[in-house]
This record gives C-alpha cells, structure tokens and sequence, in this order.
C-alpha cells in the first residue's frame, strides 16, 4: 500500500505513490466515483500512472490516481452519504493538492425516472436534492393519503419542511452544466445490450422507450433504493416541494448531497470549488 513520507518541500514523484505531505499538485480536473464500475472507464482510458494514498480515503479505495503531470486526478469515495462525505473531507484537507482551481467532475451510475429518462441516458445535474422526510409505513398510513413520506416538522405530504438541515438542496453552476451537455450531446452514445433494449419496449411512452441522450436532469440523493411509479411520483413532487417547484428530478443516486456538503464547508473558508455532477 502507498504511503506518505518524507520532509522534502519539492520532492520527485514515483509512480509508488510516495511523496512528501508538504508537496503542492493542482490538478485541473478531478473525477469523483463512488465505486468500481465508475471508476473503471477512467482508470482504462486515461493515462493515469500515479497511485497516492492520503489518509481519510475508503478502506476499499485507498488510493487517488493522477496522470504523469497531476493535471487529471480520480478518487472514488466509496457508496453511500457517509463514505462520500468522510472521503471528500480527507481529500479537502489533503496537504498534498492544491484544489483552489480545480474543477470537479462527479460521475457515476444512477436510477432514472422513466418520465424524464431512459436506460443508458447521460443526465446533466443543475440540483442535487437530498430525501430527509418522515416515513409511515404504507400498510398503515391514512386512507386518504397517495403516500407515506411526508417531511420534517409537518403532518401530511406535501408540506414545505418546517425543520431545515441545510443539505437537502445544492444548486451547481448552470453554465458548466450547460457548456457539458452541449460537448456531451456532440457524442454518439453507446445503446447498451439487447436487455437494455427489451427493457425499454416496456414502456408504452418516450422517454422511456427512446434510445439513450445526453441531456439536462436533476438528481436525488438517498441511501435507500426505491421502485416503482407511486415512489417515481412522490419523490418528484418532493424534489418539487423542496426547491419552490423550481427543479425536476431525474436521476437518483447515494452520495451527491454528501460530496457537495464536504466541498460547500471548506468553499466558505477559502477553497475555491468548481462542481460539474453528471450521471
């Protein structure tokens, strides 16, 4: 395993990873994954020969890797809200980059709302919503209620919180988004397996029956994986409700809220932060 020693201000890098905490890189782009199947078409397609160690990364992902010139650099969090938050904590706090002008890309695997996507869709997130409401169990809620989430300080669904925890909404830089998807939407996407076709033809209904885009959607942070229409439903009314109607969700995934929080602390003391999150 890599690790970090040394008292050298300027040492000579080694594609061991060992390297002086007192050592400054400045990547130009960092990729945020959240597990393997994300951080592979990274790790295979760039050039990426430096393995680091910090301390604070994932016990299962303990390294970052960076090309032969620290301008492009990956770390992979671990799933969920907790390893996300605790490994961009360690990765702010690291001695060893300078991130002041580094934009971050987060990208990963999501769920899709078959009203706004389909399967192979490539989303372009403007909010990152996080789910932090009440649950009744279905097989025991009112009878006149469509679902059983309702939020925080409130008595039925549909009701703006009233306790606010301050990460339930993060709105990224629109024209970053918007000069992305329009480089993304440039490219011809990959249609996926004869599965992923079948799929598809399930739906009676675009966009669920299309073939995949590159296009601008929302994302929804939660720890629990959910199906069906009746959830597709009353999440996307949540995301609605928490944001004054202003945003509409389309994908869901585990650790946004979390990596955005980290990175939101350290911003406001000092550390410039460009965010890019697409799924």
């Amino acid at each position: 395993m890599p690790t970090l020693f040394g008292r050298s201000a300027e040492p000579e890098p080694s594609k061991s990873g060992v390297i002086s905490p007192l050592a400054k890189y400045k990547p130009s782009v960092f990729v945020i994954n959240m597990f393997t199947l994300e951080e592979e078409p990274f790790l295979e397609h760039f050039n990426l020969v430096y393995n680091l160690t910090i301390p604070g990364l994932s016990p299962i992902y303990s390294e970052i890797h960076c090309n032969s010139n620290y301008t492009l650099c990956q770390v992979t969090t671990g799933e969920g809200e907790v390893n996300a938050a605790t490994t961009i904590t360690a990765l702010s706090l690291s001695t060893l980059f300078d991130l002041t002008e580094t934009f971050f890309l987060i990208a990963g695997i999501a769920g899709v709302s078959p009203k706004q996507g389909t399967i192979g869709d490539v989303t372009f997130a403007k909010f990152a919503v996080q789910i932090l409401e009440y649950e009744v169990d279905a097989r025991q809620m009112p009878s006149n209620w469509t679902t059983g989430y309702f939020s925080y300080g409130t008595k039925i669904a549909g009701e703006y919180p009233e306790n606010i925890y301050g990460t339930e909404v993060f709105e990224l830089n629109e024209k970053l988004r918007d000069r992305a998807l329009e480089l993304a939407q440039t490219a011809t996407l990959d249609v996926g397996s004869e599965g992923n076709a079948e799929f598809r033809a399930l739906y009676d209904y675009a966009p669920a029956n299309r073939t995949p885009q590159a296009i601008a959607g929302d994302t929804l942070t939660s720890d629990t994986y959910w199906f069906g229409s009746i959830f597709d439903e009353t999440f996307a009314n949540y995301t609605k409700t928490i944001t004054n109607g202003t945003a509409t969700y389309a994908t869901t995934q585990q650790e946004d809220n979390a990596t955005l929080e980290a990175f939101i602390r350290f911003a406001k003391f000092g550390y410039k932060r460009n965010y890019l999150d697409f799924h």
